[in-house]
């Protein structure tokens, strides 16, 4: 597995508690100019950049999708951003909510040097 260390730490460490969003998949293609900030990830959404600090290409998810690996994007990126409505987000490291995963509060960004993947996710936590 590639996903690092790092991100399951910091991802994972943080909260670590099940549920699951009833809705409906979705997950926008990544887009083709390079966002420069956080803001760019419209409410609602959880989003990753493929560079470091929110630059490169951004591909955005919502709702709860079993497969991830068609999007670019979420197999090899560096920021991320929950900016979920009222959900935490919860990410697997293999498709179909399997292998390892953890919990991104709503609310919570950040980037770093490495290189993350996400293969499959739900929405917990739900206020």
């Amino acid at each position: 597995m590639r996903l690092t260390r790092k991100f399951a730490a910091v991802a994972g460490g943080i909260v670590l508690t099940g549920g699951l969003l009833v809705g409906g998949a979705g997950a926008a293609s990544a887009t083709q100019a390079a966002p420069q900030a956080a803001s760019d990830c419209p409410a609602g959404w959880f989003c990753v950049w493929s560079g470091q600090n929110y630059t490169g290409h951004m591909q955005k998810v919502a709702g709860t999708n079993a497969d991830l690996t068609q999007f670019s994007v979420f197999q090899d990126f560096q920021s991320w951003y929950n900016h979920g409505n009222s959900c935490d987000f919860k990410w697997y490291s293999a498709t179909n909510y399997g292998g390892s995963s953890g919990v991104i509060p709503r609310g919570y960004k950040t980037y770093d040097s490495g290189h993350h993947y996400i293969k499959s996710n739900k929405w917990t936590n739900c206020s």
